[in-house]
C-alpha cells in the first residue's frame, strides 16, 4: 500500500499547487466543460510541467489498480479508439455538435447531417465518450467537451485550412496509420525487412502494396487526400503558439548583423518567420523540396528591406519570392530555396544551420548524410541547431548521461513515479514507433543523437530544454 499512498500524495500535492498557482496568477484552468480555444490552451501549456507528475501518477495508479488482463486488452483495443476518432472527424461530428452547444444532439440528427448510420455512429461516439472524448448527456444524445472540440474546423470544405491540425492528424492516425501499423509484426519478423534501415522497407510497403518509400508514395496523385491530411496534421506537432522558441535557447540576438540563418527542410518556415520578426538584424533562408515549396506557397512570409528600418513587426505580404542568393544578401529577404537536403548544400558558411523535426524521419545512415552535407560547407564559427524530441530511458540509471554537456542531465521525479513524468504524459514514445512503422526511422535518446552528430562531423555543445510540448534544442559545433 505504500506505493498507492505515495501516488495519492503526488496527485494531491500537485493539484493543490496547481490551484494555488492559478489563483496567484489569475488563471482559470480549463475543465472538460470548457470550449477548446487558443487562450485556454496557452493556460494549460503554461502549467504543463507542473501537472506532468500528476498525470504520470494517474497513469501509474490505473496500471496498479487494474487487473493485468483487462489492462493489456484495453491497450490492445487502442487501434479502435484511433479509428473512431477518425470516423468522428471525417464525419464532421465535432462541428455539427458545435452548433448544438450545451444541449447536445441526438445521434439520429447528427447522422442525418453527415449521412452515416446512426446506430453505428452512436456506438463510435459512446466508445469515445468512455474516454472523455465527447459527452453523452442523455441516451444517444452527445455534446462536445473540451477534448472533442479541439477537432472542430469550422467549415466542411477545405476543413483543415487555418486550423490547429489536430483533426487532420487524427484522421491520418485513424486511417493510413492504422493500416501501416497493422503490418508491424510482419515487418519486424520477416528476415527481408527485419534488419533494414531503408525507407522503402518499412510497413508502408506491405500495407499499400507499393515499392515506394512513404514520402514518395504520398506524392502519388491518388494519395491527394492522405497528403493533405498529413500536411495539415503536422501543424499539431510543430505549430505551438508560443514565443519560447524564437526568444529562448540559442542566443540569436548576439549574432552579428547580416548573419545568415538557413532553415533546412523548413517546410512553410513557421519558426523562421517567428525568428525573423523578433531578430530583424539577421538574414533567413528556408529550404525544402519543390513540391513542399508549392504546397506552402501562401504561408511564406517575405520580409522586405522596409521591415528592417524600424523596430516593428513585419507586415509584408505573404508570397514566395524566387531570387538569386546574391539578391537575398542585398535585400535582407526571407524566401524559400528549392533544395533536397541529401544534395550538396548551396549556401556556404552560414552562421547557423537549423534543422527542425527532420532527423526522426530518417534512419541513422540518412541522418549522417543530411548533417554531413551541412558539415561540408561550415566555417569554424558555424553552429548547427537541431530541434527534435529527445527520448529518455525509463530507468533511474544515469550512467549513459554525459554530465559534461550543459542541459544533458535532467532532474528525476520522486519515486515511485517513472523518472520523467513529462515523457509519460506526452506521446514521444508512440511517435517513435510511428516513425518505425511508416518510415523505418526513429526518435532518439541523447546518446543516440550524439553518435549521429559525431559520425557527421559535429560535436554536441549543449542542450536547451523547452517546456513540453515543444521539442528540445541541441546546439552543435563543427569538429
Amino acid at each position: 500500500m505504500a506505493t498507492l499512498t505515495a501516488l495519492l500524495q503526488i496527485i494531491t500535492d500537485g493539484l493543490n499547487e496547481l490551484q494555488a498557482a492559478c489563483a496567484a496568477n489569475g488563471d482559470s484552468y480549463p475543465t472538460l466543460n470548457d470550449v477548446y480555444s487558443t487562450e485556454s490552451n496557452m493556460v494549460q501549456n503554461k502549467y504543463a510541467a507542473d501537472v506532468a507528475p500528476v498525470i504520470a501518477a494517474a497513469y501509474q495508479l490505473i496500471a496498479l489498480l487494474t487487473n493485468p488482463d483487462p489492462y493489456i486488452l484495453n491497450w490492445g483495443f487502442a487501434a479502435f479508439y484511433s479509428a473512431s476518432i477518425a470516423v468522428a472527424a471525417q464525419g464532421c461530428v465535432p462541428d455539427i455538435l458545435g452548433e448544438a452547444r450545451h444541449n447536445g444532439m441526438h445521434v439520429n440528427d447528427i447522422a442525418a447531417r453527415n449521412k452515416m448510420d446512426p446506430g453505428k455512429l452512436g456506438r463510435i461516439l459512446r466508445l469515445l465518450a468512455s474516454r472523455h472524448i465527447f459527452t453523452e448527456v442523455a441516451p444517444d444524445v452527445f455534446k462536445n467537451n473540451r477534448v472533442s472540440s479541439c477537432l472542430c474546423t469550422g467549415k466542411p470544405l477545405d476543413k483543415w485550412e487555418d486550423t490547429n491540425g489536430v483533426g487532420a492528424l487524427a484522421e491520418f492516425l485513424g486511417t493510413d496509420s492504422i493500416k501501416i501499423g497493422g503490418s508491424l509484426v510482419d515487418n519486424l519478423t520477416d528476415p527481408e525487412t527485419a534488419l533494414s534501415q531503408e525507407p522503402n522497407k518499412s510497413c508502408t510497403q506491405r500495407a499499400f502494396g507499393t515499392d515506394l518509400a512513404f514520402h514518395m508514395w504520398l506524392q502519388e496523385p491518388e494519395q491527394a487526400l492522405s497528403r493533405r491530411r498529413l500536411q495539415h496534421g503536422m501543424r499539431s506537432l510543430t505549430g505551438y503558439a508560443s514565443d519560447e522558441l524564437p526568444s529562448g535557447g540559442f542566443e540569436w540576438s548576439v549574432l552579428p548583423p547580416g548573419s545568415v540563418i538557413v532553415d533546412v527542410g523548413g517546410g512553410m518556415g513557421t519558426v523562421t518567420m517567428d525568428l525573423a520578426n523578433r531578430h530583424q538584424h539577421l538574414r533567413y533562408v528556408v529550404e525544402d523540396l519543390p513540391e513542399v515549396r508549392m504546397l506552402m506557397v501562401c504561408e511564406v512570409l517575405v520580409i522586405d528591406q522596409a521591415c528592417y528600418a524600424g523596430n516593428r513587426a513585419c507586415t509584408a505580404p505573404r508570397h514566395v519570392l524566387s531570387v538569386p542568393f546574391q539578391c537575398f544578401l542585398s535585400h535582407h529577404l526571407s524566401f524559400i530555396v528549392e533544395h533536397d537536403f541529401f544534395d550538396p548544400q548551396p549556401i556556404k558558411g552560414a552562421a547557423v544551420y537549423m534543422i527542425r523535426y527532420v532527423l526522426h524521419n530518417w534512419s541513422d545512415a540518412y541522418c549522417v548524410k543530411i548533417l554531413g552535407r551541412l558539415r561540408e560547407v561550415t566555417e569554424s564559427t558555424t553552429k548547427l541547431i537541431v530541434h527534435d524530441q529527445i527520448l529518455d530511458y525509463l530507468s533511474r540509471d544515469t550512467i549513459s548521461v554525459d554530465t559534461s554537456i550543459p542541459g544533458a542531465a535532467r532532474p528525476m521525479a520522486q519515486e515511485p513515479l517513472l523518472p520523467y513524468p513529462d515523457a509519460i504524459a506526452g506521446y514521444a514514445y508512440a511517435l517513435d514507433i510511428q516513425m518505425m512503422a511508416v518510415l523505418n526511422a526513429q526518435g532518439r535518446t541523447l546518446k543516440q543523437l550524439q553518435t549521429v552528430f559525431l559520425k557527421a562531423g559535429w560535436k554536441l555543445e549543449r542542450v536547451h530544454r523547452f517546456t513540453a510540448p515543444h521539442p528540445q534544442q541541441l546546439i552543435c559545433s563543427p569538429i
